[in-house]
C-alpha cells in the first residue's frame, strides 16, 4: 500500500515505510491512517499527468490484427465514476477500441457459491513466488513471508465471480481464434498501447490462451520471443489481459477459484494448465496507487495488518506507522468491494 499527499512547505524528517501487497516494506515519507474519503480526494496520478490543452492527439494506424477486438470493462453498477473514468481514458489512448461494460459481481450482495470461489484461501503456493521474486530483486527479507490460510474477503470472491463470468461471456461471443480483452475499471493505457501491443499479437504463438497487458511480475519470464513479448511463468493482476476461448475453457473446467484469482491464473500457468504470455513492456497501467481509491478488500493485507511483527532488511516500522496501518486495515474490514487488483509494483517490473 503506498500513500502519497501533496507537498507541504515542511517535510517530515521521519521516513514512513509501507507495505506493498506482496509483503515488501518500502519506504514512504507520506502520512499514515488516512481515511479513504481522504485518499479519494487526492489527484489520480494519471490525471495529473494530463494537459488536454497542450495535448493533441496523434492519429495512430490501427493493425489489422486489433481492428475488430472485443473489450469489456469490469466495473461495480455502484461506481459510475470508475466505468466513467475508464471509458476517458481508453478514449483518448486508443480511441479505435470499442469496449462494452460488464457487470462486476458485487461480492457484498450478490450469491457466489463455493463451486465457483471458495470460502478461505491457503497462501503457500504464493508465498512460493514471493520469495522467488526477492530473491530475483535482491531483497533480503525472506523470513517475513509466511504461508497462512485466510478468509477471502468479500471483494476478492466478488472480483473472482467477475472473472468467471467474462470467461463465460468470452465462450458464449467470440470464435475459436478470437480472443476477448479483459479489463478492469481502473485500466489505463499507454501513449503506445496500439502500436506495441499490434507487434506483440503479430509474435504470439498459437499456444497462447492469455496475453497479459498489465501486470506484475513474480518469476523470471520463461523465454524472451521478441523484444515485445515474453512468456510468463507468475505474474500477478488482472487489470487487462487478453483470453482465447479455448484458455477460458481451461480455467472453468478448474473451478472452484481457491485463492485470490490473479494468484490463481498464475498458480494454473504455472503448473502448466495454460500457457500465458506478457507483452513487454507493458501497455495498461493501474490508474491509482495499489488499495487508493480500490474497491476491493484484500486478504493477504489484513494479515500483514500495521505490519508490526514484520522484520524487514531496511529495519523495522514505526508505531505510528503500525497504527495508521490498523486504521486503514479496520476500514477495509467494513467495505470491502470489487475494484483494482493488485499492481501498486509497477516500478519493480523488470524489462528483461
Amino acid at each position: 500500500m503506498s500513500m502519497s499527499m501533496s507537498p507541504t512547505s515542511e517535510r517530515n524528517e521521519s521516513v514512513m515505510r509501507t507495505c506493498t501487497p506482496f509483503g515488501r516494506v518500502r519506504n514512504d515519507d507520506s502520512k499514515l491512517g488516512l481515511t479513504k474519503k481522504i485518499l479519494k480526494q487526492q489527484k489520480n496520478p494519471v490525471e495529473q499527468q494530463k494537459n488536454p490543452a497542450k495535448k493533441q492527439v496523434q492519429k495512430v494506424e490501427v493493425p489489422k490484427n486489433l481492428q475488430d477486438l472485443k473489450s469489456i470493462v469490469i466495473s461495480l453498477e455502484r461506481r459510475p465514476d470508475r466505468m466513467e473514468g475508464c471509458s476517458t481514458r481508453l478514449t483518448e489512448h486508443c480511441p479505435w477500441l470499442q469496449h462494452e461494460y460488464f457487470r462486476a459481481s458485487d461480492g457484498r450482495k450478490d450469491i457466489i457459491g463455493q463451486d465457483e470461489v471458495t470460502a478461505r484461501w491457503h497462501t503457500g503456493h504464493n508465498v512460493e513466488y514471493q520469495k522467488r521474486r526477492a530473491i530475483r530483486k535482491g531483497w533480503d527479507d525472506l523470513d517475513t513471508y509466511v504461508v497462512r490460510e485466510l478468509d477471502h474477503s468479500a471483494g476478492e470472491r466478488g472480483c473472482s465471480s467477475s472473472h468467471i463470468r467474462a470467461w463465460r461471456h468470452c465462450l458464449e461471443t467470440c470464435s475459436s481464434n478470437e480472443p476477448l480483452l479483459v479489463l478492469e475499471d481502473d485500466a489505463a493505457p499507454t501513449a503506445d498501447f496500439t502500436e506495441v501491443l499490434g507487434r506483440a499479437l503479430t509474435a504470439l504463438p498459437q499456444d497462447a490462451h492469455v496475453l497479459y497487458l498489465g501486470y506484475s511480475q513474480a518469476a523470471d519470464w520463461k523465454r524472451e520471443i521478441t523484444p515485445d513479448l515474453v512468456e510468463a511463468e507468475y505474474v500477478w493482476t488482472t487489470v487487462a489481459y487478453m483470453i482465447w476461448p479455448a484458455g477460458a475453457r481451461i480455467l472453468l473446467d478448474r473451478l472452484p477459484i481457491d485463492q485470490p484469482v490473479d494468484n490463481w491464473m498464475a498458480t494454473v500457468c504455472a503448473q502448466g494448465g495454460i500457457k500465458s504470455y506478457c507483452v513487454r513492456p507493458k501497455v495498461i497501467r493501474q490508474a491509482d496507487a495499489w488499495n487508493v481509491n480500490s474497491d476491493v478488500g484484500h486478504s493477504d493485507e489484513m494479515y500483514w495488518g500495521p505490519c508490526s511483527d514484520i522484520q524487514h532488511s531496511d529495519g523495522p516500522g514505526t508505531e505510528e506507522h503500525a497504527t495508521g496501518n490498523a486504521e486503514l486495515a479496520e476500514e477495509e474490514r467494513t467495505a470491502v468491494f470489487f475494484g483494482a487488483e493488485l499492481g501498486s509494483s509497477d516500478s519493480d517490473d523488470d524489462m528483461s
